[in-house]
């Protein structure tokens, strides 16, 4: 399956990268099957360039096999092949050869370059419709702030709820914030049954850090982020809640449902796995790498083929707003803090749902199944979903959740 020369050179650069900001001056030579080109960049411009002599310097390669490159180009394709990141994510950075750091700079210019030519090759998966847009008007979701105590340290935590009934608690992902959950808060048939909470951790979105944030290194610690959690949930006075977080929000929510289950109606662990080492990377949290513009690119390829244009955009958005090291931090947790406790766990003192969208390769089905079993839950397996379910494709992912939340509905006692 290779590319054409021309199909190379029928690239329109200036419009398939437009939006991005200058990487700086680098050059890179790509070895697809059946074409080797270069790329070089100017520093205002990117161009293609040949790719001929021995003596030739480049600052990085990409080597795409055969087997990759295939498929990459599949309609539907593989976990792990939507995007030239997710490529080199789960190869271990394989694919990349040279200086990474000139190569995490460029990420958004290869993972926009890459799906150029797959698109000259094969047809794009056809995406879910956009979400309706709602209404004029003001919106029922309601933000406040709440103030609390967490390890002897005063936290002002912000949240937004919506909607009557027993209470649904939200946990956003790592270097994220509770927009996340913006659907959920605004969809009809749940706030009917439900009333909904979504708060920022500290650090995340509207809610603060310490006044001395800026000589401090942010790692979250799982004994802290459990802590948080059920001082929000004392804050409000919220008793035995449903929890759903996701991805490091699914991850504290195993915890809580081993540590703290009889807090718990029931817990819906959202990608939910025991923690994944190779998270944790040092191009989140460099001066010589813009973190906004690279996460965008590193959990771009998280996110499924086939989700709604808008609502994936929007869940990027929130990730190139993220804070100066706040995702490494918060894999931090996932990466290296979680699995030193997970040994100790024992299984779930409450009902414990683990989902998995079929397109996460950070928290893997394997590893929510994994996850499902040691703490004694039942997995719920998504069928073309990424790792942001909620907020990549609010109205697909309902039709898993929703029915387990009336399971657990009738299980809520005041």
């Amino acid at each position: 399956m290779a590319i054409s020369r021309d199909d190379l050179h029928s690239l329109d650069l200036g419009t398939l990268l437009a939006g991005l900001p200058p990487t700086g001056a680098w050059s890179a030579l790509f070895e697809l099957p059946g074409l080797s080109f270069g790329l070089r960049s100017t520093g205002s411009a990117v161009e293609v360039v040949p790719a001929t002599g021995i003596n030739d310097a480049w600052n990085f390669e990409l080597v795409v096999s055969e087997s990759e490159w295939t498929a990459f180009c599949s309609t539907p394709c593989p976990r792990g092949f939507t995007t030239a990141q997710a490529l080199v994510a789960t190869s271990g950075g394989a694919p990349v050869r040279g200086d990474r750091t000139v190569w995490a700079r460029a990420a958004l210019v290869v993972d926009r370059v890459l799906a150029a030519l797959r698109d000259t090759m094969t047809a794009a998966p056809q995406r879910r419709p956009d979400p309706v847009a709602p209404a004029s008007g003001l919106s029922p979701v309601v933000g406040r702030y709440l103030t609390v105590e967490v390890e002897g340290r005063s936290q002002r935590l912000y949240f937004e709820s919506a909607g009557t009934g027993p209470p649904l608690v939200c946990l956003h992902t790592a270097g994220a914030d509770s927009r996340q959950f913006r659907y959920l808060l605004e969809d009809p048939e749940l706030t009917a049954n439900w009333t909904v909470y979504a708060f920022d951790m500290p650090w995340h979105g509207r809610s603060e850090p310490p006044a001395d944030w800026q000589r401090q290194t942010y790692r979250l610690a799982t004994a802290t982020y459990a802590a948080t959690v059920l001082a929000f949930m004392d804050g409000l006075g919220l008793e035995r809640p449903v929890l759903a977080g996701c991805s490091m929000g699914g991850a504290i929510a195993l915890y809580l449902a081993a540590e703290h289950g009889d807090r718990f109606t029931g817990v819906c662990a959202l990608e939910g796995g025991l923690g994944n080492p190779s998270r944790f990377v040092d191009w989140t949290n460099r001066t010589d790498v813009d973190h906004s513009l690279f996460l965008t690119s590193w959990v771009g390829g998280l996110i499924a083929p086939t989700s709604p244009a808008g609502p994936a955009a929007q869940t990027l958005w929130g990730y190139a707003q993220s804070g100066p090291g706040i995702y490494q931090g918060d894999t931090y947790f996932y990466s290296q803090d979680l699995p030193r406790v997970v040994e100790s766990l024992g299984t779930a003192r409450c009902p414990l749902f683990v989902f998995s969208g079929e397109y996460d390769y950070s928290a893997t089905t394997e590893m929510s199944r994994t996850a499902a079993e040691r703490l004694g839950g039942q997995l719920v397996e998504m069928e073309g979903k990424g790792h942001f379910p909620m907020s990549e494709d609010p109205a697909s992912f309902a039709e898993y959740f929703f029915p387990v939340l009336a399971l657990l509905h009738d299980k809520y006692e005041r």
